[in-house]
């Protein structure tokens, strides 16, 4: 049985290979956890003004028995400033090389994807104890 896979990209030009690496992802996470209805993954550029790259915002929703997952990665604007006496964290104009590659944040957002149908799993399969 095949489960329905909806990609779009809102206010971005469709890329054929950016598609196929999310159907390939998602592909992994339903031979891990078969339990999953529907897919929905959103690729978008949240804002239009930028200096330096493209910020992407990616969001997964995943259908499962009871429950509706959501995974959302965005580019991180707060990064680490360090100073010669300590190091504090400051809001910075400037998107942290990590998060300028979308194959990145598509990469860590389908981990966090990954993680959240393993705990489903897990309380599913009752391996997970409730607090009283």
């Amino acid at each position: 049985m095949t489960m329905p896979l909806t990609v779009t990209f809102p206010r971005t030009k469709p890329s054929p290979w950016l598609e196929e690496e999310i159907r390939a992802k998602v592909e992994r996470l339903h031979a891990l956890c078969d339990d999953i209805l529907s897919c929905r993954v959103v690729v978008d550029i949240p804002h239009r003004h930028h200096q330096r790259g493209n910020r992407f915002s990616l969001r997964i929703e995943l259908a499962v028995p009871g429950e509706d997952l959501a995974i959302t990665r965005d580019a991180n604007l707060h990064a680490a400033v360090k100073d010669s006496e300590e190091t504090s964290w400051a809001k910075r104009f400037d998107v942290e090389a990590t998060q300028r590659d979308i194959r990145l944040v598509v990469g860590e957002a389908f981990d966090a994807a990954k993680r959240r149908l393993k705990d489903y799993s897990q309380v599913r399969r009752r391996e997970v104890k409730r607090h009283a």
